[in-house]
C-alpha cells in the first residue's frame, strides 16, 4: 500500500509539475492562463508536460495514456520495490500497463478528490543516450498533494516531495511522449 500511494503521489506530482513548468516557460500555452484545451500536435516537451497537467487536474486516463511512450517505463525507488506483477520476481520499474493500472485507480479513489501538483525547473537537454538528439531529459522539483475533504470538514490526504527525471522522445507520429520517468527522490 505504501509502494502504491508513494507511485501515486509521484505520478500525481510529476504530472503537474511538468504541466506548470510548461505553462510558465512556454510561449505557445499563453503564458500563466489556465488550459482548457489539449495540445495537437505535441510537437515540443513543453505541449507534452502541459498536456500531462491536464490530464492530472482532469482525472482524464485517456489524455493521460496518450503523455506515455509505447516503450515507457517507470523506474522506482528502492524502497518501492515489490513484485508488481505478480510473477515472484521483486520488480524495480514497471511499463505501461502497471501505470495505467496505477494511474486508474488513483483517479478513481475517493482519496484523489484533489490533486495538486506544482513542478519546479525548466532543465532540458539532449539526453547522452539516443545518438540521435531526438530524446530530451528534463529534470523537475515536484511537490504533490493528493488529498480529501472529511465530512468533518478536515482534509486528509497524501504530500510528497521529490525530483523526478523524464526523458522525452518523439513517437512514430512526431508527438512527444513520456519514455522514461524515473524518480530521484531522496527518502
Amino acid at each position: 500500500m505504501r509502494a502504491y500511494m508513494s507511485r501515486v503521489v509521484m505520478v500525481s506530482v510529476v504530472a503537474l509539475v511538468l504541466a506548470g513548468s510548461a505553462c510558465l516557460f512556454s510561449p505557445e500555452s499563453g503564458g500563466e492562463s489556465e488550459a482548457t484545451d489539449y495540445f495537437s500536435p505535441v510537437d515540443t516537451p513543453s505541449k507534452l508536460l502541459a498536456n500531462f497537467q491536464l490530464a492530472y487536474q482532469t482525472k482524464n486516463l485517456d489524455a493521460y495514456m496518450d503523455c506515455l511512450h509505447e516503450e515507457f517505463e517507470f523506474l522506482l525507488l528502492e524502497v518501492d520495490w515489490d513484485d508488481y506483477t505478480g510473477d515472484g520476481e521483486i520488480d524495480q520499474s514497471w511499463g505501461l500497463d502497471i501505470e495505467e493500472e496505477m494511474t486508474g485507480n488513483m483517479f478513481s479513489s475517493d482519496e484523489a478528490e484533489v490533486i495538486e501538483l506544482s513542478l519546479d525547473g525548466n532543465t532540458e537537454t539532449v539526453w547522452w543516450g539516443d545518438p540521435s538528439g531526438e530524446t530530451l531529459q528534463l529534470i523537475r522539483n515536484f511537490d504533490l498533494k493528493v488529498y480529501y475533504n472529511n465530512p468533518d470538514g478536515t482534509v486528509s490526504g497524501y504530500h510528497a516531495l521529490g525530483i523526478a527525471k523524464f526523458l522525452c522522445k518523439p513517437n512514430a507520429d512526431g508527438d512527444y511522449q513520456i519514455w522514461r520517468w524515473e524518480d530521484q527522490s531522496e527518502t
